[in-house]
C-alpha cells in the first residue's frame, strides 16, 4: 500500500490559496445546519422530508412527493462524495454504478442507465457524452454540489423521454440565487488517498456587492493507477494466447502485471466556475461559466487492428525480437466541456402567475479516445438547451406550472472508428404539472408531449436502414396520490405513461466503438420505447424511527438494447441494438432508528435492502442488471468527534443474458471519523479519515460493460480537511 499523498509545491500553493478564500455554501445559515449535521447535540443525519427537491417547478419536500426521490446534502453528501456521480450514488437503495472502473461512472436506477436515465446540471441536461457509452464521464464534479437530487421511476414529465427511467440532477447554484449573509462565505478542501496516490483540492466562494451576487469554484485532482485486490482479469482462463502456444509458459508473468495495481487506470481532471447574478425586488438574473477538463486511462482497453493476419510473414520475423512485450496500445480519453449558462427568475411577473423561470444551457464539449500517442476517434457533441417555467396562481386547491422546453443537438464522431455517423437531434416539448391538497390527502397530475427529430447526416448504411431521418412524438402522462394515515405516516401511489424516443446512437451506429471493444451496430428503424408505471410506498417518520418501504413494476413495451449476438465483426463481438417487450420490477427498503444521547455520545443505527428483476417477453434475461443488496450501518458523535460504519453485502449476480459472465458478491466495508476543530471564529475546520472497501474486496459492478475486466478499487484510506466559512 501506497504513503499518504505527497503534494507537489505547486499543489501545495493552490491548496493553501483555496483553504484562505473559497468554500461551497452562500449562507452562513445553511453552513450552522450543515455544520450541526455532522457535530453537537443537534446532531441529524438523514431527515430527508426537511429537504426540497429542486428539480421540480413546484419545489417540494420529498415527504410530499408521490414519486420516490431520494436527496444526499450535508454530512451525508460529504460521506460519499467520490470521483464520479455514479459511484457517489451508488449506495443509495436502488441505485447502482454504470462504472468503467474507479473513475468513470454514470448512475443507474432501478436497473436501468444510459438514455433512460437523465443527468442533470441544474436542472438542465448536463450534454455531454455519457449516455452514449459507459467509458464516456459525466462533466460534472461532485465534490463542488450543495446537493444531489435522485427522482426514481420515469421523469418524463418535466425533463423528456431521456429520463424514462429516472432523473439526477446535481445541484450547484453556479448562478447565485442570493445575496449571502454578512457578504461573503466561502468553503474549500484537500484530501488523498492511499491507493491511488490521489491528489484532491476543491473549493467555492460566494460574495456580494450591493444587488450583484458572485460566485467561484475550481477544483485539481491527479490520480495514479489504482490498487486492486488481485488481478484484473475476472475469467483469465477465457483469453486464450493469440499464437496458441506459450499459453502456460507466460500465465504467471500475466497474473504477476495485472495484480496489486490496474493498468491505465489513472484521472487528471481540473476546471471551474465563474457566476454572477443581479438580485433585485421582484427580479433576478444571472449567468455562468464553466471549464470542465478530464484526461482519464480506459483498463482493460487497447487500440483495435482491423488486419491483425496482415503480412503474416513478416509477423514471425519479429516474433523472437518482442517475445513476452506488449505490444499493444493502451486507449486513453482526453475530454474538454466548455458551458455558458443564463437564468431570468420573475415573482408575480404578470397576472395570474406567481412565479417565471427561463434558463438558458449551451455547452461544447469533445470527447477524443487516444490509441497510444495517436489519436483515434473524435467525439464532438454541441448543445443548446432553452426552458421556460411558469407556476400559476393556485386555482382552489391546485397549484401547478405550465412549461416549455427546445433543445438542439448536433453530435459528430470523426476517426477511422467513428461508430456513430455525425447526426442533429432537435426536440421541442410542451410540460403540464398540478398538484394539489385535501385535508389528508394530496393529488399530483402531469402531461407532456415531445416532437423528437433525429437525422443522420450521412447515409448509415446499416442493414436495410435506408431511413435518414425519424420523427418520433413521445406522450407522457402521470397520476400520484400521497394518503396522510396521520401526521408521522404516509401511502404514497404512482401510476405513469411514459414514451421514449431512440437517440441517434440506437438508430444509426454501424462500426467498432475502441473504448468498450465491441462492433455496434443499430437499427433505423426502431419504433419507439414505452413504459406503464405503477408504484406504492409506505413511509413513517414517527419519534425515534425513519423508514420507507416501495414496491413497483415496470412493463415496457419495445424496450430497446444491445442483443449480443455472439459473432464478431473485424475481430470484435457484434452487439446489435434491438427491441423486446420487458418488464422490471423490484423494491427498496430503508431504516433509521435514533438510539438517543448515551453516555458514549450520540448514537443512530441504520439498514436498507434493494432488489430489480429485469426479464425479456422470451423470459430471458435483460442485461447488466444489479444484484440483490442489504446493508447495515451506524452513526455516532460526541462533542468535536463523529464516526459512520456501513457494512453492504451484494449477492452474486447469475440472473444473466445470453454472453454475459456471472459476477460474484462482495462485502463493501466503509468507515469515516471526523473530528471538528474548536474555536469561537466563523471558520470552521474539520478534519477526516475516511476507510473505503476495508475488507479488500474484489468487487464488481455487474452493470458494467467492463468489469471482466476493472475491478474496483481495493483498500483505500482517504486523509482530508475542509473549512467552512
Amino acid at each position: 500500500m501506497r504513503l499518504f499523498v505527497n503534494f507537489w509545491p505547486g499543489q501545495c500553493l493552490l491548496a493553501a490559496l483555496a483553504l484562505a478564500s473559497s468554500g461551497l455554501h452562500a449562507d452562513s445559515s445553511e453552513q450552522e445546519h450543515r455544520h450541526h449535521s455532522v457535530h453537537g447535540t443537534d446532531h441529524e443525519h438523514d431527515v430527508l422530508e426537511e429537504v426540497r427537491v429542486t428539480a421540480t417547478p413546484l419545489s417540494r419536500n420529498v415527504i410530499e412527493m408521490s414519486q420516490s426521490a431520494t436527496v444526499l446534502d450535508g454530512a451525508v453528501l460529504d460521506r460519499e462524495l467520490s470521483n464520479n456521480i455514479g459511484d457517489t450514488l451508488s449506495r443509495i437503495p436502488g441505485l447502482s454504478n454504470a462504472s468503467f472502473g474507479q473513475n468513470v461512472g454514470r448512475p443507474v436506477i432501478r436497473g436501468m442507465e444510459g438514455a433512460r436515465v437523465g443527468v442533470l446540471s441544474n436542472n438542465m441536461g448536463a450534454a455531454d457524452a455519457s449516455a452514449v457509452s459507459q467509458d464516456h464521464a459525466v462533466a460534472v464534479e461532485p465534490f463542488l454540489a450543495d446537493q444531489i437530487e435522485v427522482l426514481k421511476g420515469p421523469s418524463t414529465l418535466l425533463y423528456g423521454s431521456g429520463s424514462i427511467g429516472g432523473v439526477v440532477n446535481i445541484v450547484t447554484h453556479t448562478i447565485p440565487f442570493e445575496l449571502p449573509e454578512e457578504g461573503f462565505a466561502a468553503r474549500a478542501m484537500v484530501q488523498g488517498d492511499s491507493a491511488a496516490d490521489q491528489r484532491l483540492a476543491a473549493a467555492r466562494l460566494d460574495f456580494g456587492m450591493g444587488s450583484f451576487a458572485f460566485h467561484a469554484n475550481g477544483f485539481y485532482r491527479r490520480s495514479d493507477d489504482y490498487e486492486i485486490p488481485g488481478a484484473a482479469e475476472l475469467y483469465p482462463e477465457d483469453h486464450e494466447d493469440e499464437d496458441g502456444d506459450h499459453e502456460g509458459e507466460h500465465e504467471d508473468d500475466h497474473d504477476d502485471e495485472m495484480s496489486g495495481v490496474l493498468e491505465n487506470s489513472f484521472l487528471d481532471n481540473d476546471g471551474g466556475t465563474f457566476g454572477a447574478s443581479w438580485i433585485g425586488g421582484r427580479w433576478r438574473v444571472g449567468a455562468a461559466y464553466t471549464i470542465y477538463d478530464s484526461d482519464y486511462g480506459i483498463p482493460g482497453a487497447h487500440a483495435h487492428e482491423h488486419e491483425e493476419h496482415e503480412d503474416e510473414e513478416h509477423e514471425g520475423e519479429h516474433e523472437g525480437e518482442h517475445e513476452g512485450e506488449d505490444e499493444e496500445e493502451n486507449v486513453t480519453i482526453g475530454l474538454e466541456s466548455r458551458r455558458l449558462e443564463g437564468e431570468i427568475v420573475g415573482t408575480d411577473p404578470f397576472r395570474g402567475f406567481e412565479r417565471l423561470k427561463f434558463r438558458l444551457a449551451d455547452t461544447r464539449y469533445t470527447h477524443t479516445e487516444f490509441e497510444g500517442a495517436e489519436v483515434g476517434t473524435v467525439f464532438n457533441n454541441d448543445s443548446t438547451d432553452l426552458r421556460l417555467e411558469l407556476r400559476h396562481e393556485p386555482w382552489s386547491n391546485w397549484n401547478g406550472a405550465f412549461g416549455v422546453q427546445y433543445s438542439d443537438r448536433d453530435f459528430e464522431a470523426i476517426g477511422d472508428e467513428a461508430f456513430v455517423p455525425p447526426s442533429e437531434t432537435r426536440t421541442k416539448a410542451l410540460f403540464w404539472v398540478e398538484n394539489a391538497e385535501f385535508e389528508n390527502w394530496q393529488a399530483d397530475l402531469g402531461v407532456r408531449y415531445d416532437r423528437v427529430d433525429v437525422e443522420a447526416l450521412t447515409q448509415p448504411g446499416i442493414g436495410s436502414g435506408v431511413e435518414r431521418k425519424r420523427t418520433f412524438s413521445p406522450l407522457s402522462a402521470a397520476l400520484g396520490v400521497v394518503y396522510h394515515l396521520d401526521d408521522s405516516k404516509h401511502l404514497a401511489f404512482n401510476l405513469s405513461y411514459a414514451e421514449r424516443a431512440p437517440t441517434d446512437q440506437e438508430l444509426f451506429a454501424n462500426g467498432p466503438h475502441i473504448a468498450t471493444q465491441t462492433y455496434e451496430v443499430g437499427d433505423a428503424l426502431l419504433n419507439k420505447e414505452s413504459n406503464f408505471h405503477s408504484e406504492i410506498g409506505f413511509r413513517v417518520h414517527e419519534g425515534q424511527l425513519t423508514g420507507s418501504i416501495t414496491l413497483y413494476y415496470d412493463s415496457f413495451s419495445d424496450y430497446i438494447y444491445q442483443l449480443d449476438t455472439g459473432i464478431e465483426e473485424d475481430g470484435l463481438p457484434l452487439r446489435q441494438w434491438s427491441q423486446q417487450d420487458a418488464s422490471f420490477y423490484g423494491g427498496e427498503l430503508e431504516l433509521r432508528y435514533d438510539l438517543g444521547h448515551l453516555n458514549s455520545g450520540h448514537w443512530q443505527v441504520f439498514g436498507f435492502a434493494d432488489l430489480v428483476r429485469a426479464e425479456f417477453k422470451d423470459n430471458s434475461n435483460v442485461p447488466r442488471i444489479p444484484p440483490v443488496r442489504f446493508g447495515l450501518g451506524v452513526d455516532w458523535d460526541v462533542d468535536q468527534w463523529a464516526g459512520n460504519l456501513t457494512w453492504i453485502n451484494a449477492s452474486s449476480h447469475t440472473r444473466i443474458a445470453d454472453y454475459e459472465t456471472p459476477t460474484p458478491g462482495y462485502n463493501l466495508l466503509n468507515a469515516e471519523l471526523s473530528f471538528l476543530f474548536p474555536g469561537d471564529s466563523r471558520a470552521n475546520w474539520e478534519a477526516y479519515l475516511k476507510g473505503h472497501n476495508l475488507l479488500n474486496e474484489d468487487i464488481r459492478n455487474s452493470t458494467s460493460f467492463l468489469k471482466d475486466q476493472a475491478p474496483q478499487i481495493g483498500r483505500n484510506f482517504v486523509l482530508g480537511l475542509r473549512v467552512l466559512y
